[in-house]
């Protein structure tokens, strides 16, 4: 592709190389393929992995996980478990993939009628099936291992 000079205010040139360094970054992102997601499931030490399955499981199940539930289904504290989820990101990033998992704010409607937001972790329900792919072809291994 052809490069075209474009003229910059000068208190914008920094705004503008962000962008483009951004816009370059998102390009080189590949998705996640079930190869790439069951190496990087694979790779990672057991806690990512009980992240991951946890939260693919409630995507997949239609029912999104606060962060203290998914904090008690993988028995760590609340900071261990972000901790855990960032530092999965940024190995996706270093990959050049998309992000796993995302944390965000649900609106709920309680008994009383009032609405509350409540943070949450997802993840895109594509990468859920595959992380559920993953972790089935994980306990495959597992159970034809020669010790078993």
């Amino acid at each position: 592709m052809p490069y075209v000079m474009v003229p910059v205010p000068e208190e914008h040139v920094e705004d503008v190389l962000d962008f483009v360094l951004r816009a370059i970054a998102r390009a080189s992102v590949q998705p996640w393929d079930q190869e790439s997601l069951t190496r990087f499931f694979l790779d990672i030490d057991e806690p990512g992995r009980m992240l991951l399955s946890v939260v693919a499981h409630a995507v997949r199940a239609d029912r999104p996980l606060s962060e203290d539930e998914v904090s008690d289904r993988i028995e760590l504290s609340r900071r261990e478990m972000v901790g855990i989820l960032q530092e999965l990101n940024e190995l996706a990033q270093a990959a050049s993939r998309p992000p796993l998992l995302a944390r965000r704010k649900a609106t709920e409607l309680l008994p009383n009628g009032r609405v509350t937001e409540r943070p949450i972790v997802s993840m895109e329900p594509e990468i859920a099936a595959l992380v559920y792919e993953a972790e089935r072809a994980e306990l495959g291994a597992e159970g034809s291992s020669p010790g078993s």
